[in-house]
């Protein structure tokens, strides 16, 4: 077996970009802000392009084609000018190139030379009380960070951006709830190594405090504003937790990976082996193997910002688990997939049906509720047996409304009032389908990211637990 330090020095060699690649990219970086600052001239504009993110902090791992460029401008400028007057900057740029993009407020998108450049607006400020948008810090983030990395720490950080991307941790967006590049950084830099941040991480508790600057005398208090996994006081502004996008579950994958690394150190944690979709035949059978339920739930995909798809396909597929847990049907497993045409629900159940007779309990004998009970019963169609006294109370058996999960769910999708994202709910109600175990190979067999997605939910486990 391989040593923690030849698996890392291994893979620092493969993540580090080359010489020629860096190159290319702060060369584009540079003619980039050059021409930004010809066209501020040719229009007047007071700005400062300056380039942020992992490529101007030396951090950034080989393959990521990734550029940040942010125009700075004086807070002189209204919220509207920074935004209107950033994307015509860059377009002219850009030769106009490119693709609005929209957070606070546009921004530019555009490939070139093979990279994703972003030009983004902001306001300059020198601390966080002047902030007017969220992205305002970054170039603040960038300069802390820079000033307290030498090369050892960037190959630390490159270590630790790798191992989140190989175990699923790394990204802060709603649909990977992870860590960020800069949460990463700062990790780096108060634990001093990779290992270090492996052997401490072991020892979190949910609530775990980290307060670089020491912005807080004690660590009650940043529990009591942030109440997260993983509390990480954002040394520029006291007043953000850098890890507020960490969800618990990504905070136990960190941890339960960190511990089986540091056991058995393998390139796997960085570099997860491919997993062969199961074919259509092997699939049927692994279905019937699991002797449960399986709904494959069909609907267009929104045209919505990631973030925002995301967080409302979270909210809507708790509610279809809600709904079909209030009609006793017992979920197991769910999930969600999403391409760009078609996205789907992945629910496994016990079973999708169930008897059609539902035993209740009423009120004990001979107490001021049994003739409310008695009357409600005696004269119901939906009361197929009793009412009758076993033990100590009244009991009845009602026929369910549905014992059919499927015929549950083609109901309740059509309607808005179940707690489904807005969008996701106008989807539902203009197209449904819904697939249940043998049938889901119809949809599986044409759509071959669905597939890979697919087959990692039945194998159900990480993938650095895996055979290689």
């Amino acid at each position: 077996m391989a040593s923690f330090h030849e698996v890392c020095m291994n893979v620092l060699k493969k993540v580090t970009p080359s010489p020629e690649e860096k190159a290319k990219a702060l060369a584009i970086a540079e003619r980039m802000i050059r021409r930004l600052q010809e066209e501020a001239e040719k229009l007047n504009a007071k700005i400062t392009p300056m380039l942020v993110g992992s490529l101007a902090k030396d951090t950034w791992i080989r393959g990521n084609q990734d550029i940040d460029i942010f125009m700075v401008f004086p807070q002189s400028y209204s919220f509207n000018e920074i935004g209107e007057l950033g994307l015509k900057l860059a377009r002219r740029a850009t030769g106009g190139l490119g693709e609005e993009q929209y957070a606070e407020h546009p921004y530019l998108r555009a490939n070139i030379e093979g990279f994703t450049v972003e030009f983004v607006p902001c306001f300059e400020i020198e601390d966080p009380s002047q902030m007017r948008s969220s992205v305002d810090r970054t170039p603040l983030h960038t300069r802390y960070v820079k000033e307290r990395l030498n090369e050892t720490l960037k190959g630390e950080i490159r270590l630790l951006k790798a191992f989140m991307k190989g175990i699923g941790a790394y990204g802060a967006e709603i649909r990977i709830g992870g860590f960020s590049g800069y949460l990463c950084e700062l990790l780096i830099i108060h634990y001093g190594s990779f290992g270090n941040l492996l052997n401490e991480s072991l020892k979190w508790k949910p609530g775990h405090v980290i307060d670089p600057a020491k912005h807080y005398e004690d660590h009650e208090k940043p529990r009591k504003i942030f109440q997260s996994p993983l509390i990480v006081v954002d040394p520029i502004d006291p007043k953000r937790n850098v890890a507020a996008a960490l969800t618990l579950q990504k905070f136990n994958e960190f941890r339960a990976a960190a511990k089986a690394f540091l056991e058995e150190p393998k390139e796997a944690f960085f570099f997860p082996p491919k997993v062969p979709s199961y074919p259509p035949e092997k699939l049927s059978s692994a279905l019937r193997e699991r002797g449960t339920s399986m709904l494959l739930i069909v609907f267009p995909t929104p045209r919505l910002p990631p973030d925002i798809l995301w967080g409302q396909l979270s909210r809507s597929i708790q509610a279809v688990e809600k709904v079909l847990e209030q009609h006793d049907f017992k979920v197991l497993n769910r999930d969600v997939w999403s391409g760009e045409d078609e996205t789907a629900f992945i629910i496994e159940l016990e079973s999708k049906r169930l008897p059609r007779l539902k035993k209740q309990l009423g009120p004990p004998p001979a107490t001021p509720h049994q003739s409310r009970f008695l009357k409600k019963h005696l004269t119901s169609h939906s009361t197929i047996s009793g009412p009758r006294v076993e033990k100590d109370r009244w009991v009845v058996e009602v026929g369910r409304k549905y014992d059919d999960a499927e015929a549950l769910l083609k109901d309740v999708l059509r309607k808005p009032d179940i707690g489904l994202g807005k969008h996701i709910a106008e989807k539902t109600a203009e197209k449904l389908t819904i697939y249940s175990d043998d049938e889901i190979l119809r949809f599986y067999s044409k759509n071959p990211s669905f597939q890979e997605h697919f087959t990692l939910t039945l194998l159900g486990r990480p993938k650095w637990l895996l055979p290689s």
